[in-house]
């Protein structure tokens, strides 16, 4: 028992001193490394660069793309529908049944193209009965014309023999009457042949009018009657539109009362289900805005020859706003936006042949946006249509930074601009 307590405490201090050797080598080791440390000299960041001096920032990879001088101005983009210039109902203006229907929908017609027919023997049987009064009267009053011819001679003879006294005073009074009367009934009989020509007349035109006719060209966007129906005076037979030329109805902002729709220049509608856009030959502002949604309407009139335009489309309008002026157009991913403010690093050309561009950050004051690019006016740059602008790899770039320029090809993106 005595050997083995003392062979324990022998291990003890085995281990304590093995400890005590450790800690002393590392003390040693620490206290080299910080001495070595400390007489090392300063290197810079990137491996590079003398001892003790500034640090050099490795260069950027970045796309630049051109400035453009652009000659534009600011635009309202605005919403709106495509209206036909004309739609009518084109009603019957007589009674009658339908016996044929002439057109469908999707027909286009001419002016005075036949629509519908109407039954017409009502008419026509009170149009000959007409004509036979007209006749009748025509008779009448060549029969009073004579009578009026026979009493003027009457008066004449009679007349005449009064001085003989063959005839007497009273009959020379009677053929007076009589003569005054035969002329009024000549006279009605004038009127009798006016009355009866103009029934005939009347009855003409509703015959005429059991023809219903297109008035205008156009397309049928509906037809309202089949045949066999009764129709009365004033039913829509059909509905037509004109297809050219078509009315964009564009809703404004009130804030646009002044500036919009002074300049044709710029104007245009743009078709939304093709894009494709329209210059209107005539723009028609109508100045009175709605009290609760502050908009005013822009007619604009655009040429369809084509038919590529339906009524009831929507569209979208393009508004110029203000005078065109002189402005930089340059990518939007050229500008970033910052704590600090709008700025555009401008690519600086190198000192030396063999050194690399830098970035030149240049605060931006936008003067709008349109289309993926931010425009500016040209006295409010700090830059001109010949330099060059950082629009991809710019949101880490510091000013004064060295550029490598690379193409989209080898950032597989897309080409640069």
């Amino acid at each position: 028992m005595q050997e083995k307590e003392q062979q324990t405490e022998s291990d003890r201090d085995n281990r304590a001193a093995v400890v005590a050797v450790m800690a002393i080598v590392l003390v040693l080791v620490t206290v080299i490394v910080i001495q070595m440390i400390q007489q090392a000299p300063m290197a810079s960041p990137g491996g590079s660069g003398e001892p003790g001096g500034p640090p050099q920032m490795p260069p950027a990879a970045v796309i630049v793309a051109p400035i453009q001088a652009v000659n534009t101005q600011k635009q309202a983009i605005v919403t709106g529908t495509l209206r036909a210039r004309s739609k009518m109902a084109v009603a019957a203006q007589e009674s009658g049944a339908v016996v044929k229907m002439l057109v469908d929908e999707g027909d286009e017609v001419q002016p005075g193209a036949t629509l519908a027919i109407l039954d017409a023997r009502r008419i026509k049987a009170q149009l000959d009965e007409a004509r036979a009064r007209l006749t009748v009267a025509s008779n009448l009053f060549e029969q009073r014309q004579a009578e009026h011819v026979r009493a003027e001679i009457d008066l004449q003879m009679k007349a005449g023999l009064t001085a003989s006294k063959a005839v007497s005073r009273s009959d020379v009074l009677d053929a007076e009457k009589t003569l005054k009367v035969a002329a009024s009934q000549v006279k009605s009989a004038a009127d009798g042949i006016s009355e009866a020509q103009s029934r005939v007349e009347l009855l003409d035109v509703q015959l005429s009018d059991l023809t219903v006719k297109a008035p205008l060209a156009g397309v049928v966007v509906s037809r309202n009657v089949e045949p066999g129906e009764w129709v009365s005076a004033g039913t829509s037979v059909a509905t037509i539109v004109t297809m050219d030329p078509m009315e964009a109805w564009l809703r404004v902002p009130a804030r646009h009362l002044e500036a919009a729709g002074n300049e044709l220049a710029g104007f245009k509608v743009r078709q939304s289900a093709t894009g494709q856009t329209f210059t209107p030959a005539k723009v028609t502002r109508v100045p009175e805005v709605n009290g609760r949604s502050q908009l005013f309407t822009l007619v604009a009139t655009v040429s369809n020859p084509d038919r590529k335009l339906s009524p009831g489309e929507s569209v979208t309008g393009i508004v110029p706003i203000g005078k065109p002026a002189e402005h930089l157009r340059v990518p939007l991913n050229a500008v970033v936006h910052s704590p600090h403010g709008t700025v555009i690093y401008v690519v600086q050309k190198p000192l030396s042949d063999d050194a690399l561009p830098t970035g030149r950050p240049v605060s931006a004051r936008i003067a709008f946006e349109r289309n993926g690019s931010a425009f500016i006016a040209v006295d409010n740059a700090g830059f001109s249509a010949d330099d060059r602008v950082v629009v991809e790899g710019n949101q880490r770039l510091l000013p004064g930074q060295s550029l490598m320029i690379k193409t989209s090809d080898q950032q597989g993106g897309p080409p640069a601009p």
